[in-house]
């Protein structure tokens, strides 16, 4: 199931970091659009990247823990 819903969040996540910048990029000329969905784009990037996180907590504290793995 983890990894199910990993492979629907992953392209979710790059959707919404794309939406950003280009809402970003053109906010000058969609003045009203920029408004009303950069900050809901922002929420559910934050909120969908830290599902993300959560899902992939083993990862992060076994590369991050400061234990050296040693090979044979």
């Amino acid at each position: 199931m983890r990894n199910f819903t990993l492979k629907v969040i992953n392209p979710i996540l790059l959707l919404l970091v794309l939406f950003q910048v280009a809402t970003a990029v053109l906010r000058g000329s969609l003045y009203e659009f920029f408004h009303t969905w950069h900050p809901i784009g922002g929420s559910l990037l934050v909120l969908l990247g830290l599902i993300h996180l959560a899902l992939n907590w083993n990862w992060v504290k076994g590369s991050y823990s400061g234990k050296a793995k040693t090979h044979k």
